[in-house]
């Protein structure tokens, strides 16, 4: 039996005093579609960032296929296996979609407008 895609075992976020994620502990097998919703302020983008590296847990572990991911930084995690998009996007509606991805690798780069 392989381990699951992803779980997190108690993990928690605090900024300061406040604490942002109390305890989630959830697991995901290979091909399994999760949907994590709530209203705005529950901590729906903070677990993202914990889980993709951008935050370090306060405490708990987050493993991707058994591994442990927490702690290591977000290229890490990526070249591990795990990726993460983000909901803003700028297109150039006159360009191609090459077009558009070129722009993305090219600023990637250190090329600018």
């Amino acid at each position: 039996m392989s381990p699951p895609a992803l779980e997190l075992r108690d993990v928690r976020k605090s900024f300061g005093k406040t604490e942002i994620i109390r305890g989630v502990s959830m697991t995901v097998q290979p091909g399994e579609r999760v949907g994590v919703i709530g209203p705005n302020g529950a901590g729906k983008s903070t677990l993202f960032n914990l889980i993709s590296g951008r935050f370090a847990p306060s405490s708990g572990e987050i493993l991707l296929n058994g591994q442990r991911i927490d702690g290591k930084k977000p290229y890490e995690i990526n070249r591990a296996g795990l990726s993460r998009s983000f909901q803003i996007t700028n297109i150039f509606p006159k360009l191609s979609v090459f077009e558009n991805l070129r722009c993305g690798v090219l600023w990637s780069l250190g090329y600018r407008y």
